[in-house]
């Protein structure tokens, strides 16, 4: 039996809707989910990586928790880990990344343990928590329901995209192995994109000024 897979998908979260989120949370209290978002819009890394994960114990204990923490950012502000799906060492200045730092006027790193904690239960999140707790903030800020979290990495892509015309420079962003994937998130404006590439194509065909 076949199953259809579904389409991709053609959402992108731009600056000024994670800019929203960020500034909606901060107005709700809960200033990691801005922290996590604007993370993840400057550095296209995956939610994952941001947040960590409870996975089962070995032994059939509690389940216990991975993922970025606090030792991971240096006295200088440069974030360092290596990405869970690719394995790819990651390497990010945030004083580099505005949005970034906005965020962290109202969500202060702490000096130890997880990066990203949930303010409700002072512990790191859950995925499930995480995407509910940013849903409420998507709605109180007035955006659609179609703009996920997992949209912000698409929007990081096609920004990259847009900004440099490059492909390749988005994927070394998003730590993409082929700039096959990295087309998959690229959702900037097909037409705007085909004006760009029209005029640069004419610009090549005009006679060189005479020396």
């Amino acid at each position: 039996m076949k199953f259809e897979q579904p389409a991709a998908r053609t959402i992108v979260m731009t600056y000024d809707q994670c800019r929203a989120i960020m500034q909606m949370s901060i107005e709700l209290g809960y200033p990691s989910i801005g922290f996590v978002e604007a993370l993840k819009f400057e550095t296209a890394l995956r939610r994952i990586d941001v947040i960590g994960e409870w996975i089962p114990d070995d032994k059939g204990g509690p389940l216990r928790w991975r993922g970025l923490g606090a030792g991971d950012i240096s006295e200088d502000l440069i974030l360092s880990l290596t990405t869970s799906k690719t394995k790819q060492p990651v390497v990010r200045d945030l004083k580099q990344l505005p949005l970034v730092m906005e965020a962290m006027r109202a969500y202060p790193l702490p000096r130890v343990g997880p990066l990203v904690i949930n303010e409700t239960t002072n512990q790191p999140y859950h995925d499930d928590v995480y995407v509910r707790k940013f849903a409420k903030v998507r709605t109180k800020a007035g955006l659609p329901a179609n703009v996920w979290s997992m949209d912000t990495r698409a929007g990081a892509v096609s920004e990259t995209v847009a900004a440099t015309g490059s492909l390749e420079g988005a994927k070394i962003l998003a730590t993409h192995t082929t700039v096959k994937m990295t087309e998959r998130y690229a959702r900037g404006d097909k037409l705007e994109e085909s004006r760009r590439i029209a005029e640069a194509r004419v610009s090549i065909r005009l006679p060189k000024s005479a020396e």
